[in-house]
């Protein structure tokens, strides 16, 4: 739901508003989740623009090559004040849910209960995102991996949850360029199915 509402008055202590109209927005189906690696810095980018974007809930992850290994409840507090900044400025009526921080090993249990996963990797060759993405009509859970990639057997690990695996072009991306490129692409193809917006 969005209001527009006027000022009728404001003393130190509130605000009186009045309605002048309400809007409804659904929410757009299938929905789009993004698991990302936490990144030594742009974590905040991720988040902004994702949600800008259009990004339903997101999932924190620590893998073996995550950089800064250690984050506290501060950290999803600000991204969680990121992502309503961001829900504000691009006139969104869906505040996207941030989860805590988890280990690689434990996320596919977190995100197979809702979502199919979609796991970027940069030596896939074979299957390209928008492939991918144009064949399923499902919930999916986008999920980008950390500075320097993921190790052959997270990637092993992902495929026996059944993770499909996808390539995003022949560039070795940034861990923010590849979660916000991924995140645009699936929008994209979402959108072909259903034209209500989120």
């Amino acid at each position: 739901m969005l209001a527009e509402v006027y000022i009728e008055k404001i003393t130190s202590e509130k605000i009186i508003l009045n309605i002048k109209n309400i809007k409804f927005r659904k929410k757009s189906k299938p929905h789009i989740a993004l698991a990302f690696s936490l990144l030594k810095k742009n974590n905040d980018l991720i988040i902004e623009k994702c949600t800008e974007l259009g990004i339903y809930e997101f999932f924190p992850f620590i893998s073996q090559r995550t950089i800064k290994k250690n984050y506290s409840q501060k950290l999803i507090d600000r991204l969680q004040k990121i992502a309503i900044s961001a829900m504000k400025q691009c006139h969104s009526v869906y505040l996207p849910k941030i989860n805590s921080v988890v280990e690689f090993t434990n996320l596919f249990s977190k995100i197979n209960q809702k979502y199919n996963p979609i796991i970027a990797w940069e030596e896939e060759n074979n299957n390209l995102l928008h492939q991918t993405l144009a064949d399923n009509s499902n919930d999916v859970c986008l999920i980008v991996g950390p500075e320097g990639g993921f190790e052959n057997e997270e990637i092993e690990l992902a495929k026996k949850h059944s993770a499909q695996v996808a390539s995003l072009g022949n560039h070795i991306l940034r861990g923010e360029t590849a979660a916000i490129a991924m995140t645009a692409n699936a929008i994209f193809y979402r959108l072909q199915k259903d034209k209500s917006f989120y």
